[in-house]
């Protein structure tokens, strides 16, 4: 059961810091609330997964 789980994080790891600095560098560009949201969200998500929280 827990192996397609892992599966999961170890792609979501690895698609989401791409992610992060991509919406990283938009936001320093042109920040609006949306995207400081969108960054904060992600950063939390991918703190969560390499914590063992998510």
């Amino acid at each position: 059961m827990w192996r397609w789980w892992l599966k999961i994080r170890y792609t979501a790891k690895a698609v989401l810091f791409p992610l992060i600095c991509i919406q990283f560098f938009r936001t320093l560009i042109l920040p609006t609330p949306i995207d400081v949201f969108i960054c904060f969200a992600l950063v939390l998500v991918y703190i969560g997964i390499l914590l063992d929280v998510i």
